[in-house]
Formats: C-alpha cells, structure tokens, sequence
C-alpha cells in the first residue's frame, strides 16, 4: 500500500505557519509500513485543490489518501465543496452532525455556534461521517474505486485525534516500505559514525539501505528498502541492528527515551541522582529543556540565570578577578559556574554555561558563536570549548543540546564503567 498527504491552507504554502500534521502522518504511515509516495501543499484555493486531487486520484499505486484542512467555517474552508466537485457528488447536511457541532462549540464557548458554522455539517453524498471529539469540523471517509479518501481537519491536534479513524482503515496493509527502529545518537559526528559502520553494513541484505540523518547535535540511523524483506533477510538486519547498540551503547540515548532531555532524566532518576544548572549565554533555556520532561522535580534541584558578570559573583561566587583576567567567556568561568551550582544547590551535578549568542559581542579572539560548558559530579570535572555558527537562537539550542550530549555521555558510561 502506499500513500499520499494533501495539506490545505495558504498560510502553509507561503510557510507562514510551519507544517506538522504531514510529518506526524508520515511519520505515523512509516510505522505501519506505508511509503508515502506523495505530500503536496495548496492554498485555499478552489482550482488547486481539485487539480491535485485529480492528479492523486489517477495514480494507480496510491491506495490511501489524507487531505488535511480547510474544514472550517469561514469563507476561505472550501476542501468539503472541492471534494465533493472532484468526485461528482453533492453536499449532503447531516443534522446529526450538526447536532454534534453545537455541543461541542457551547461546551468550549458556552454559547450557540454561529449560521456559518453550518456548513461544516455538509459532507458530500455517500461518504462516511468521522466524528471529531476535540474540535467542531467532523471528517469524513470517501471510498473512490479502490482508494479511501480520508478528509480530515488541519489543527494538529485534531489530526493526531483523527489518525485512529485511518489506523483502523489500514490494520492489514500489504507494506510497501521496510523501516526498522530508529538510533537516536549524540555525541558523534555523522561521518565519524558512517565510518565506524562500515563494517557492521558489509553484511546487509542486498536492496537494504543505511540512512544517516543529522538532526542539531543529534544522528538518527536507521535500516530501511523499498520492499518487505525475507524472514532470513529480516533476522539478519536485526542481528546487525543489535551489534550497532552495543557498539555505541554509551552514545545510544534512544534506549532510554526519545529526547535527550528524558534520557538523561531517566539515567538520573535511575541512579538517583540531582542536576543543578547556572547559565548565562542560553539564559535559563537548558533548564527549561530539562524541566520539560515529566517528574524532573526528583532530579533537578535549581536553576541560575546569571547572565552578567555580577550575577556570576553575586549569586554564584565567582570571583571578578577571575572574570576580569580570563573574561567572563572561558573556561575558567564555565568550570567555576558548574562547581559553585553544585555546591550551592546541594546537588550531585553541576553545569555551567557561559558563551558569545551574538549577533554582536563577539571579538577577533572569542567570536560569536564561541561557548563553553562545564560539568562538576563530586571530584570530577570536565570543561568543554564549542564554536557554533547560525542565528542567537540556533546557538543557544545547540549549546543545550551539546550540554545534554555530554551529560548524557558522562551518566552513560559512568554507569557502564560501574557493571550497571
């Protein structure tokens, strides 16, 4: 089976709001072994919905079509009317649905809908009513010869609430696509870790590929062919797949979770272990990130923001000699910062971030872009030099997600190094 994603608004063809309902779907689709051959984006316009409709109906390979957006009610939510053109049908009202509609929008708004939500009652002739339990606009399933047509709403929640309607559609696909799990790395380089591989990828099946993806800090690896292999070919990726985790299990944080940031959570809600953080170039935002996972009030014990040079000695006792002999960017600071938090939360861990966001500030000998970051656990400490490049928020980011790597890394192998 394979399979196409036709989203609708302008505001995602011109990229004023960035798309997420296509890779949730893809990604959603992949899992069930479902290429998605096609996604394509069109204003709200009605012309352009129906030439790409008409262009997806034709392809013959294509069993399984989701159109996302513009079931609204106003003027520009024109999907149902170009639906229904397409495929030669007329708009039927469902009061049911109707009736659906106004106990939803009183239950948010605790008021009648308006005249012109009406219309999102409207389904073409034939077609099965998806009820929505998170917004107003139903959806609706359209068989077409041997296609189903799912029409769906583009919030992305609603996407997410409606992908059960599509999953119970396609419960037994024929796959047409191979993937087997993701490896979510850090700490490793995209070419050093294709290097490392090679001798673990002489031994693939003929038609099965690596894929590399380098995603800010972090490499996704995965096996994947355009066709469902043997049984003896499936046993063989796995016993290779198997290799590659215990090869890099120090560096492997998909073990544990699927973020960085719940990884290392996990690793110290293990070990019981604590975390404190003192920033000042990423202004809280490592905090943030490790304060985002669930039940991190049991590792994470308090976060600085000291973002200048006094709040360094104020709050964290570093001396102004020593910011004004080294600069207030250097290593000196960043191993300070990460010792002195530690201390002064009562935890195990410390970490300090010191560094140039830009885009001024930045000088011939420490440019913008330069960071480092300094780790304190007990009698261990260690200070790391970064020189990141892109935009303040790109560098801020990356100096977080490095932060992240290296913790990760220091738990992981402390843990190995310990029979854990």
């Amino acid at each position: 089976m394979r399979a196409a994603i036709l989203c609708i608004g302008t505001e995602l063809s011109t990229n004023l709001v960035k798309d997420s309902n296509a890779e949730f779907l893809r990604n959603k689709l992949l899992d069930k072994g479902i290429l998605t051959e096609y996604t394509m984006f069109v204003p709200d316009d009605k012309e352009a919905i129906i030439q790409a409709l008409r262009f997806l109906i034709q392809k013959e390979e294509l069993r399984l079509v989701v159109v996302s957006g513009g079931l609204g009610p106003t003027e520009d939510d024109i999907t149902r009317e170009a639906v229904a053109e397409t495929l030669k049908r007329e708009l039927v009202f469902l009061p049911q649905a109707w009736e659906e509609i106004r106990k939803i929008y009183f239950s948010i708004r605790k008021k009648e809908p308006s005249e012109n939500n009406k219309k999102q009652a409207l389904i073409p002739q034939g077609a099965l009513m998806l009820q929505n339990r998170v917004g107003t606009a139903p959806g609706f399933l359209i068989q077409e010869g041997d296609k189903k047509i799912f029409v769906i709403p583009g919030v992305p929640q609603e996407v997410e609430f409606f992908w059960h309607y599509i999953d119970e559609q396609i419960s037994n696909p024929q796959p047409s696509f191979f993937k087997t799990e993701t490896l979510k790395l850090c700490a490793i380089g995209e070419s050093e870790l294709a290097s490392q591989l090679q001798d673990f990828l002489v031994d693939l099946p003929s038609g099965i590929s690596p894929a590399f993806i380098p995603r800010s800090g972090e490499i996704w690896f995965y096996l994947y062919a355009f066709r469902n292999p043997l049984p003896e070919e499936n046993q063989k990726v796995q016993q290779i797949l198997e290799s590659i985790k215990q090869r890099f299990k120090d560096r492997l944080f998909s073990t544990y979770a699927d973020t960085l940031e719940e990884a290392v959570g996990q690793l110290l809600r293990e070990h019981r272990l604590t975390i404190a953080t003192a920033e000042s170039c990423t202004g809280g935002l490592l905090a943030n990130r490790i304060t985002n996972v669930p039940g991190s009030s049991t590792y994470f014990k308090r976060g600085y923001v000291v973002y200048s040079n006094q709040s360094k000695a104020d709050d964290l006792n570093v001396p102004l000699a020593v910011i004004h002999r080294h600069g207030a960017v250097s290593e000196e600071v960043a191993s300070l910062l990460a010792q002195n938090v530690a201390q002064r939360a009562g935890s195990d861990i410390g970490v300090g971030i010191t560094g140039i966001a830009g885009p001024g500030g930045g000088s011939e000998l420490k440019p913008v872009g330069l960071v480092y970051i300094g780790i304190s656990w007990g009698k261990h400490l260690e200070v790391h030099r970064y020189q990141f490049h892109g935009a303040r928020t790109t560098i801020k980011f990356r100096t977080t997600q490095e932060a992240l790597s290296q913790l990760f890394l220091l738990l992981s192998k402390r843990c190995l190094d310990n029979g854990e």
